[in-house]
């Protein structure tokens, strides 16, 4: 059976991405820092759900005992927080906390299991950007900024680790109806329309069966990061008047 590690898979898009690759019989290994969510995917899936911080140097030390003896097939780094309002107004701590989560984490665990020698040959490491890196995303300029640049790392690294044969793929998905994107939204009229986490999981999961090296998942997202790319100063006003003006 191969083996996929999930960051972030209590809740949300990484519970999706649990679900879907356990359907496709891999062995789970699920990280996260909310216990109880832990609990609840471990007894969906009958997985292994390791509770650490992965800001922590040491819990990182820990994940990698605990995933001895067991090459990674697949590895998805999901786990992210934000933080939303006026820039000038959100403590330094919260802009630092977003950064350590978001892509401090991700360098870290990746340089040390690839350091281990726990990704298998041909393997799939994975990580989950935003579509705000085509779009901009103003009242959360430093989630936007940790999730561009992932893109740029895993843009490198694919690039290094090309010659072992291991695939980086980097995922930038739109709006999506999880708890996460309602907490941290403006408003919630339009949750309806945001992709369900078990479509992005197919996604995710038919991208990475095809060794893509990007994937925007749903033919909306794929049309507004086009028009971040090609008319930035539409897609800009569209996001201040969408997101900005509403906090």
């Amino acid at each position: 059976m191969k083996h996929a590690v999930i960051t972030g898979a209590a809740a949300g898009i990484g519970k999706a991405l649990a679900h879907r690759f356990a359907q496709a019989g891999y062995t789970i290994t699920g990280v996260d820092i909310d216990t109880a969510g832990a609990a609840r995917v471990q007894r969906e899936l009958d997985a292994r759900v390791l509770i650490a911080d992965l800001r922590s140097e040491e819990d990182i030390a820990r994940i990698l005992t605990k995933l001895q003896g067991k090459a990674i097939d697949v590895l998805i780094h999901n786990a992210g927080i934000n933080a939303v309002g006026r820039f000038s107004d959100i403590d330094i701590e919260n802009h630092e906390h977003v950064i350590a989560v978001n892509l401090y984490a991700p360098m870290l665990l990746t340089a040390a299991l690839l350091k281990a020698d726990l990704i298998a040959k041909d393997a799939s490491i994975v990580f989950i950007s935003s579509l705000s890196h085509y779009t901009s995303y103003p009242g959360a300029a430093t989630y936007a900024a940790t999730k561009s640049g992932l893109a740029s790392y895993a843009r490198s690294l694919s690039i290094a680790l090309a010659p072992q044969n291991i695939q980086v793929t980097t995922v930038f998905p739109g709006p999506t109806r999880t708890a996460h994107a309602r907490r941290y939204s403006p408003h919630n009229t339009r949750e309806k329309k945001r992709m369900p986490p078990e479509k992005l999981a197919h996604h995710i999961f038919r991208g990475i069966k095809k060794k893509k090296h990007l994937i925007v998942p749903g033919a909306t997202n794929r049309m507004l990061a086009l028009l971040g790319k090609w008319c930035p100063p539409l897609m800009e006003y569209a996001m201040r008047k969408m997101i900005l003006e509403k906090l």
